[in-house]
């Protein structure tokens, strides 16, 4: 079962959200038992937020901050709903929602590539709250944050 939960994770975030293409998001790592979660993206022209210093956009940093935090919220849901069946389990996938999220910015985005890495601090049956931290192809950490998450 947990196979198809983050079966039915990795497809919901590749293939049906058109934002995670034009971010060029590729998913690492999920964790069924620990909801961590890891996602890596290459830096493009595309995502600069300031051209003349080359630097990631802000909003692309919480963006990605966001995403990989519901990554891991999106696994305590399917660990918590995993006796239901897959179209059930897949309706709770996609409803659920970030209820809050804030966003340090420690250094400036520069790098060629980024990994984002979430984990969760607290899951309950509707509420999970994880931490994220994204960092640049030199594992130097540019941003962290922490989001509340509502599951299906």
């Amino acid at each position: 079962m947990k196979q198809t939960v983050l079966e039915q994770i990795k497809s919901y975030y590749l293939d049906s959200l058109p934002f995670n293409k034009v971010l060029g998001i590729t998913i690492d790592r999920l964790d069924y038992e620990t909801g961590d979660a890891v996602v890596r993206f290459p830096m493009k022209p595309e995502l600069i937020g300031n051209s003349a210093a080359g630097i990631l956009h802000g909003g692309v940093t919480a963006a990605v901050i966001d995403l990989t935090g519901g990554l891991s919220a999106l696994i305590s849901c399917g660990k918590y709903h995993e006796k239901e069946s897959p179209d059930r389990l897949y309706k709770r996938l996609t409803s659920s929602a970030t209820i809050d999220m804030r966003v340090d910015y420690l250094r400036p985005g520069k790098g060629d590539a980024f990994v984002c890495k979430s984990w969760i601090i607290r899951a309950g049956s509707r509420i999970v709250v994880a931490k994220m931290a994204l960092s640049n192809h030199q594992d130097l950490c540019i941003a962290t944050g922490t989001g509340t998450y509502l599951i299906g």
